[in-house]
């Protein structure tokens, strides 16, 4: 088995709920995974690392392996949700939308990388088409029957009932990108991924957003979540009203497990 467990915290009698569903998130080192109930009750939260295999029978071996290990077994769970992360992605509207396109709509956009995948949103009428490796997403699929692939965008795109009340964006760092998506009264408006060097430059992005979509006000919030330090978050405050880590659950609604996880590292797996 090529993947190991990096960390695995459960709470007790997590597998006792038949109402749960199952986050993965892919990267390139591994995955991370959570069960939740519904009502967005943290049962199960771990992290798998090592190379995917080279074939795709050896990376779904290994995906079988690894839950089995952990004693998860991957029936019966009310959604099933891998999360894709891509660096070239756009949204195309349905009525403009054609598969014989997908290549060609990435080419646009800088590149259509090793493969590419597409998540259907119905709230936005629009297909997201993105570059992403499928031969692992392929093994994910039959090794989990049922699941339901999404990119990063598409994940934070669901946010827009949340953030309802002022303009927000929310902002997810990790190593030399930031994923943005930006709110306007409950819309959802804005969605890229950049790339940066340092964190001057990922902040001179999240001001050019905001400029950009008319979002600067005194409510303006600024939710910050994935590999977020004090450094970046110091250096966002000037710009933005309100900066805050985007803290996905209610950690004093969670199991004792569970109080202290710091949500917001992991927030594409809670959403």
């Amino acid at each position: 088995m090529s993947y190991i467990s990096k960390s695995l915290t459960t709470a007790p009698n997590a597998l006792a709920s038949r109402d749960k569903r199952i986050s993965i998130c892919l990267a390139a080192g591994g995955f991370s995974f959570a069960e939740l109930t519904s009502d967005g009750k943290l049962l199960t939260f771990g992290e798998a690392e090592g190379a995917h295999a080279l074939t795709m029978t050896g990376i779904m071996a290994d995906i079988k392996a690894y839950f089995a290990s952990v004693g998860i077994k991957p029936l019966g769970y009310a959604r099933m949700e891998l999360v894709v992360m891509s660096d070239n992605s756009t949204w195309v509207p349905d009525e403009l939308y054609s598969s014989l396109s997908n290549r060609r709509y990435l080419l646009l956009q800088g590149g259509a990388g090793e493969g590419i995948a597409t998540y259907h949103s119905e709230p936005l009428q629009s297909t997201a088409i993105f570059s992403a490796n499928e031969q692992v997403i392929t093994a994910f699929k039959v090794a989990l029957p049922g699941v339901n692939i999404i990119h990063q965008h598409g994940k934070l795109s669901q946010l827009s009932a949340r953030f309802s009340a002022a303009p927000t964006i929310v902002a997810h760092l990790r190593r030399g990108r930031i994923d943005m998506a930006a709110f306007s009264e409950g819309q959802y408006v804005f969605g890229n991924t950049f790339s940066f060097n340092g964190k001057n430059e990922a902040v001179y992005h999240l001001v050019e957003v905001m400029k950009s979509y008319g979002l600067e006000s005194d409510q303006t919030e600024l939710q910050l979540c994935g590999e977020v330090d004090r450094t970046f978050y110091t250096a966002s405050r000037p710009y933005f009203p309100h900066v805050e880590l985007f803290c996905v659950i209610d950690n004093d609604s969670q199991a004792a497990e569970f109080q202290m996880f710091p949500s917001y590292r992991h927030a594409l797996l809670l959403i």
